[in-house]
């Protein structure tokens, strides 16, 4: 009997999770604390809401510990955020009583998920970086501001603590900050403070979107190269620091020596991300962050017969490696919900970019929520989310043009001379 595979939370990483691992037979259960998201309707997993990692971790690990031992052989957990990742290493020592876990070991995952301490590994490993430095105060900021460059990048130290309660807001929604001064540098400073007065300050490494290349990778418990391939990132929303809605597979062989350097330096084991910037400056590719779990775009593997998921599923579940087929590179994963809102986003404004966001969406696609095996997930994303939200926005517009035309009714003389 096959091992249960468990998938924390139904978004795009999860809902390809369950499609990777339902496709081959496997068992899978979603775990989900919210209704109405549209991988709760897939049919490769059966979906159980629960509590948060995020917000309720004592109460998720009071379900799971329920859970476990009806399930048979230990169940192979799959975490899709930094939050999963946070609460399995947390109560790893409860866990592993029933399930296997998809996280490296505890030091290692630190060094994944704070910025500060992957750039330090970089330099030990000779892997390129952009400049780097660490704020943990106003005393810090003074010293790094003498001879800084412009422009620069704000960052979390760790992603996930810009996530946490009301600090998302406290950041204005933003992974990343992009400042072109001193002046502009402290403001923002002082705002996230109040979030994490922790933040790193990064150079800015020229270049598009369609610089940012990945390493995808597998190594196995004893930090050995397994399998990997590589993408690239077309389209980010928001532009520059925001997540891809179109990314294709190439062929960047160049990428895995570094890459396998310096996650076997960390003793790494398990998935990763490992995403690099390309400057031409330099003639580099730069090391941005290293994810240590499962991402949006991991289906991509299964186009080019390299299926990260499976190949961790069957080391964890003691199950014999599947045999690797590369297929030649060119297909794209695009998040189509993202994709749609942005094209009308942009017909709404005439932007021009309009006929380019298209013509990078052509040829071999798949997609992150639509599949013609499984059609129910994008259903319940039309009526459930995008249907109602273009209604809204609709009411919105109109509702703004009639109180415009009532002002103007009511004072047009106050209206011109604004105007």
């Amino acid at each position: 009997m096959r091992p249960t595979a468990i998938v924390m939370n139904m978004f795009y990483t999860g809902l390809g999770i369950a499609r990777s691992l339902g496709e081959r037979g496997v068992k899978v259960i979603g775990l989900t604390a919210h209704h109405g998201i549209y991988g709760n309707f897939t049919r490769y997993a059966k979906t159980v809401f629960c509590p948060d990692s995020r917000n309720e971790p004592e109460a998720l690990l009071a379900f799971l510990l329920k859970l476990g031992p009806r399930l048979g052989p230990h169940a192979v957990i799959f975490p899709t955020r930094d939050d999963d990742l946070v609460f399995l290493d947390r109560f790893r020592d409860d866990l592993t009583r029933y399930f296997h876990l998809v996280v490296p070991e505890s030091s290692v995952l630190s060094a994944c998920l704070n910025k500060w301490e992957t750039y330090s590994w970089a330099q030990q490993a000779g892997v390129a970086t952009p400049k780097c430095w660490l704020i943990e105060g106003d005393s810090d900021m003074q010293r790094i501001m003498t001879g800084l460059s412009y422009p620069c990048v704000l960052k979390p130290v760790a992603a996930h603590y810009w996530r946490q309660g009301s600090n998302w807001e406290l950041v204005g929604g933003r992974k990343a900050i992009c400042v072109s001064s001193q002046e502009e540098l402290l403001t923002e400073y002082a705002a996230i403070a109040r979030a994490d007065h922790r933040a790193l300050l990064q150079e800015m490494v020229p270049g598009g979107d369609e610089c940012l290349v990945i390493a995808a990778c597998y190594l196995d418990r004893e930090s050995n190269w397994v399998a990997g391939f590589n993408t690239q990132k077309l389209v980010q929303v928001p532009e520059m620091f925001g997540t891809g809605c179109v990314v294709q597979t190439v062929n960047r062989p160049e990428l895995f020596d570094p890459t396998i350097r310096l996650l076997q330096k960390m003793h790494f084991s398990g998935l990763a991300e490992v995403e690099y910037k390309w400057d031409a400056a330099t003639g580099d590719y730069k090391l941005i962050e290293i994810n240590p779990r499962p991402w949006d775009q991991h289906r991509l593997g299964n186009s080019c017969g390299i299926d990260l998921v499976y190949l961790t599923y069957c080391e964890q579940a003691g199950l014999p490696a599947p045999a690797v087929i590369r297929r030649p590179p060119g297909h794209k994963w695009i998040a189509e919900d993202t994709f749609l809102m942005t094209a009308l986003r942009m017909l709404w404004k005439r932007d021009r970019k309009l006929s380019s966001l298209w013509r990078l969406a052509r040829g071999k696609r798949i997609y992150a929520i639509w599949s013609t095996r499984d059609p129910l997930p994008l259903l319940a994303y039309l009526f459930t989310r995008f249907i109602p939200g273009l209604i809204g926005a609709g009411a919105r517009s109109i509702w703004s043009a009639l109180a415009r035309r009532i002002s103007y009714n009511v004072n047009p003389q106050k209206e011109r001379t604004v105007l």
